[in-house]
């Protein structure tokens, strides 16, 4: 079961899912159970869906491959020493990333050939700073989704109150790197 409305849709635009049965005895009985269901229930993806789909598969390895390249040179400017490392250690306080983790790189580097996760998470200094932040960003929409062309920023909170309130959560884009730096920096900027 996939989530066509993410990746594959890719441009914040279709809805669907997608569910795939495996080619075997068992995984033929399911399909043709499925398929009578849907006979029964009518429960077709549209047109214009379809239309949306394939045309987002049509560049889903660039889309993709171009997002989890951003978010592993986001993640490894804000996690290491860089130039504007006194800006960032003032506002964050960690990053999460699977890019990040040393100890299982080698088997995430075969369990991902194609990159890391193109989402990340960075812990803030305060509260405050978290719900703040969102609103200080130029490229970065504040918004809940991913997978799609434009980058995105979710104070988490708003999702869950149960995690920690200095979570936020960014899904990278296809924007130029650099941009989303320098969004970044100045964002940083303004709470010293």
């Amino acid at each position: 079961m996939h989530s066509g409305t993410k990746y594959v849709g890719g441009h914040s635009d279709l809805l669907c899912g997608i569910l795939v049965t495996q080619a075997s005895t068992d995984g033929w009985k399911v399909w043709h159970q499925l398929q009578q269901e849907r006979l029964a229930l009518g429960n077709v993806i549209g047109n214009l869906e379809s239309w949306l789909g394939v045309r987002s598969l049509r560049t889903m390895d660039l889309r993709v491959k171009r997002q989890s390249q951003t978010a592993s040179e986001l993640v490894n400017w804000l996690a290491h020493d860089n130039n504007d490392s006194n800006v960032i250690r003032k506002v964050l306080e960690k990053v999460q990333h699977s890019s990040l983790q040393a100890e299982d790189k080698e088997w995430l580097e075969k369990q991902m050939p194609g990159g890391f996760p193109t989402i990340f998470i960075i812990w803030m200094k305060s509260e405050a700073i978290a719900k703040a932040l969102p609103s200080k960003l130029r490229y970065f929409q504040h918004a809940t989704s991913l997978g799609g062309v434009e980058s995105l920023i979710e104070w988490r909170t708003l999702s869950d109150d149960r995690i920690d309130r200095r979570i936020l959560r960014i899904s990278c884009g296809i924007e130029h790197v650099e941009d989303l730096k320098s969004d970044l920096l100045q964002a940083f900027q303004s709470f010293l």
